[in-house]
């Protein structure tokens, strides 16, 4: 299981030390909250095809048919099908939990 934190660019020391907003199982192909510090593994908030992040029906804001998220390699960046899609600004880091 890797674990997505928040990040900016250009913030010193590179990304945000908070705990994780959402974990990833690449090999199940899913994207989960967090709920009392752990994955909710019960309903993934999105499927991943492609290294592209697809919202699920259990999403607050439904399934879609556009990826929101594109993942390369250790970063996780909006796509213009985002809500809050920030190309220069909004990136989420990806870390193994230690």
């Amino acid at each position: 299981m890797e674990y997505i934190h928040q990040s900016t660019y250009g913030h010193a020391g590179g990304f945000h030390t908070a705990k994780p907003i959402m974990a990833m199982d690449r090999a199940r192909g899913h994207i989960y909250d967090m709920k009392g510090g752990r994955p909710d593994t019960s309903k993934p908030l999105y499927n991943i095809r492609d290294n592209h992040a697809f919202a699920t029906s259990f999403h607050p804001g439904g399934e879609s048919q556009h990826a929101v998220f594109e993942i390369r390699g250790d970063k996780i960046h909006t796509t213009p099908n985002h809500p809050q899609h920030n190309p220069t600004a909004h990136v989420l880091e990806v870390r193994m939990q230690t």
